[in-house]
C-alpha cells in the first residue's frame, strides 16, 4: 500500500521508499525513514497534499511524493 492511499487518522510503518537522490535525502531529514512509524493527520484541498506526523515532527507532502512511499498499515 502507498502512503497516499491511507485515510486521515490511520497509522502505518514505512516499508520502502521508492525514490533516490534529493527526494530520498529530504524525506530522511524530515523523519520519514524505512521501518519508521507515521500517521496521516489530514489532507489538503482536493487531496493534492497531506500532513503526516512522524515520530519527531509534522511534515507536509505532495501526493506525488507520498506515492513513492510504501507502507504497511497498523491495525
Amino acid at each position: 500500500m502507498l502512503l497516499h492511499q491511507l485515510e486521515a487518522g490511520e497509522m502505518a510503518v514505512v516499508d520502502a521508499i521508492h525514490t533516490d537522490g534529493v527526494l530520498r535525502s529530504r524525506l530522511r531529514s524530515l523523519g520519514i525513514v524505512e521501518e519508521g512509524s507515521l500517521c496521516i493527520r489530514r489532507f489538503g484541498p482536493f487531496g493534492a497534499t497531506l500532513q503526516v506526523m512522524t515520530e519527531s515532527s509534522f511534515v507536509a507532502l505532495r501526493k506525488s511524493e507520498a506515492a513513492c512511499i510504501e507502507v504497511n498499515k497498523i491495525v
